[in-house]
């Protein structure tokens, strides 16, 4: 597999490695201050992120959910404790209120309508949603400085959605109240309160 989240998070490059657990670490830190007993990761992937923040954050109930099957299926093999299923983040399969953190990392930049997504995210969280997506034109420049999508100007072709720092803020601020927007570089993580 080139490309997509698995090879993102196996990758064995140093400087990408150093990046992904600093965001991690800032996730995990994140999800330990809301104080949430359950944590669903919407758009989990192989689960990589629910697993560093299994690690970090002592007796939080995860379960996951993602659109590509095949995706969940590597995750199992790799975190089999993980409890996922298939599902569409414009129609979650979650009673509204139904678990006390929703995680969505690195999704809304794939999502053609992401003011749906966010609206249901809020919809299924009892309190917090904690979002993130690349920090652009900051992720673009990195791409290119590695010489990755360069005909592309560094732009992943799977990315329908670009916001900076100030579009990403008033996006979600006209949801909800933002408690916290922070950088890691090249991503923005952002908490948001019900």
């Amino acid at each position: 597999m080139r490309h997509g989240n698995y090879q993102k998070y196996t990758n064995p490059n140093p400087l990408q490695q150093y990046l992904i657990r600093r965001f991690l670490d800032r996730v995990a830190t994140l999800v330990a201050q809301t104080g949430a007993r359950t944590l669903l990761d919407v758009g989990c992937a192989e689960g990589f992120v629910s697993a560093h923040i299994r690690r970090r954050v002592r007796g939080l109930q995860t379960a996951g959910l993602d659109r590509d099957g095949a995706a969940l299926l590597r995750g199992r093999r790799l975190h089999p404790r993980f409890p996922t299923c298939v599902g569409d983040i414009l129609a979650l399969p979650v009673v509204s209120s139904g678990v006390d953190l929703v995680l969505c990392t690195e999704v809304l930049e794939h999502v053609p309508a992401p003011s749906r997504a966010l609206e249901e995210l809020l919809r299924v969280s009892r309190r917090h949603v904690l979002v993130s997506v690349p920090w652009e034109p900051w992720f673009r420049l990195a791409n290119l400085m590695r010489l990755k999508n360069v005909s592309r100007w560094g732009d992943d072709p799977e990315h329908v959605n670009h916001w900076t720092g100030r579009a990403f803020r008033a996006f979600l601020s006209s949801h909800a109240r933002v408690v916290t927007h922070q950088v890691v570089f090249p991503w923005q993580i952002v908490l948001l309160e019900r």
